[in-house]
């Protein structure tokens, strides 16, 4: 789950429009800054520089098989409900693991009760994101999978839960790599979402607060506009009050 800051006062629509269109165009360029930044360290964040030949690599890497026995613990822990997976990680899933990386939306279930009624919401967090390497099916395809079994390409699902693992092994044996997002204000951490709590996902999150607004105003907005779905919102005055780490680093010398 979501962990927004608490709100600033909102009193009317008028005044959540504004935030909103805020939180949209801000929210817009950190999806892009991410994504350029994780498109330029591709190279660096290729799963062969850490699991060798056993990612189809023409060169092995160095300590590949303790990369490789960190990831078949990882993925022997994740297989089970819902996914309901055979344990044995094989050179084909291996082999398969892409190159490329993939952002996707970090959304949640939120339930906002007024004085009259209640309404589970679909969130999306303007400064969160899930980061895996790039598969078949999307985050989102995933999640509805696991509530239509008779829909399942397991091959595909096990291919998902695999690469998200790998990205995860890649990048914490990546010190660099991980050292570098850090300064570009990114914290990087694992957490397991609601629906998929048996598998890990990297959750990427930029240093700057959001919040929801009240949830009043959330139901009044999702029922005007007929879509039970609606974004966390930045307040500007925490633009200005953004801390900055190397700043700190430099003061604690």
């Amino acid at each position: 789950m979501t962990d927004p800051q608490p709100a600033p006062q909102i009193a009317n629509l008028d005044e959540l429009l504004e935030f909103r269109e805020t939180t949209e165009r801000i929210s817009g360029l950190l999806n892009k800054r991410l994504r350029d930044h994780l498109t330029t360290l591709t190279p660096l964040l290729a799963p062969g520089r850490v699991l060798g030949k056993f990612a189809g690599a023409r060169d092995a890497a160095p300590r590949a098989d303790e990369a490789l026995a960190e990831l078949t613990e990882k993925y022997r822990q994740s297989c089970g409900s819902p996914f309901d997976l055979k344990p044995d990680l094989d050179e084909e899933a291996l082999a398969s693991i892409a190159a490329s990386v993939r952002v996707y939306p970090y959304e949640y279930s939120y339930e906002a009760r007024g004085v009259k009624a209640a309404r589970k919401i679909a969130m999306t967090s303007p400064v969160r994101w899930v980061v895996s390497y790039q598969t078949e099916y999307s985050l989102s395809q995933i999640r509805g999978l696991t509530q239509a079994p008779s829909e399942r390409q397991t091959q595909s699902i096990r291919q998902f839960v695999v690469n998200a693992l790998a990205f995860q092994v890649v990048l914490a044996r990546n010190t660099a790599v991980a050292h570098l997002l850090r300064d570009l204000r990114y914290a990087v951490s694992t957490e397991a979402l609601p629906g998929l709590e048996k598998l890990p996902l990297a959750v990427f999150r930029f240093d700057l607060p959001s919040f929801r607004p009240p949830d009043e105003l959330l139901l009044t907005a999702t029922r005007l506009s007929g879509v039970p779905a609606f974004i966390e919102l930045i307040d500007r005055a925490a633009l200005r009050e953004m801390a900055d780490p190397l700043r700190r680093e430099l003061e604690a010398l």
